[in-house]
């Protein structure tokens, strides 16, 4: 395997509170860790956006059928790995944007090979569900950024044995993680997470 690549794009509305707190180079790394522990070939090359619960909403319902925001979502670019979920094109955020613009998704035909999938995450929706799990903000991120990444790789929760073996990964990947082993993982990473 190549070594993993993570690129990050954070809404300009949240750029502040990642710089301050470095949650940039914290996600980068859990994202990284995940491929490594669990990634065996192919594509390696995943984007990680953070954005808005009304971004998630219109990705939730043009992609997956489902008219409400939610916590994360992954795209996988089925480039020779067997990641369950849709093939759906990538997303990109303009430099100037608050929030994903439906037109910023670029053709899939044009990705790289080395493409593995693409990520969004909520920033609003993993501060409350932050907030309710009783942990930090990072450590709500690093969950959710951990399960992208194993949907990415064709881990699903759908049957309870999925659920089981997926949560355990994601209590691995962020054991493994600097500052973030010790604490366990609420393994409710939402209410309704999706491939």
């Amino acid at each position: 395997m190549s070594e993993a690549r993570v690129e990050i794009q954070v809404d300009t509305a949240f750029q502040v509170a990642f710089e301050e707190t470095h949650l940039d180079q914290l996600l980068v790394e859990v994202a990284e860790t995940a491929l490594q522990r669990e990634h065996v070939t192919g594509p390696d090359r995943v984007t990680l956006m953070i954005t808005n619960d009304e971004a998630l909403r219109r990705l939730n319902r043009d992609f997956m059928g489902y008219d409400e925001p939610t916590d994360v979502l992954s795209f996988n670019n089925g480039s020779g790995n067997n990641a369950s979920g849709n093939n759906a094109p990538g997303f990109e955020l303009a430099p100037d944007s608050t929030a994903l613009d439906s037109d910023a998704w670029p053709d899939i035909d044009g990705e790289e090979s080395d493409a593995l999938g693409d990520i969004a995450i909520s920033y609003e929706r993993a501060v409350a569900q932050a907030h309710a799990a009783g942990h930090d903000l990072a450590r709500e991120l690093s969950i959710l950024t951990a399960h992208g990444v194993l949907h990415l790789l064709g881990y699903d929760h759908a049957e309870p044995e999925e659920h089981r073996v997926m949560f355990d990964k994601t209590d691995e990947i962020l054991s493994a993680v600097a500052g973030l082993s010790g604490r366990h993982v609420d393994n409710q990473a939402g209410s309704r997470t999706s491939a």
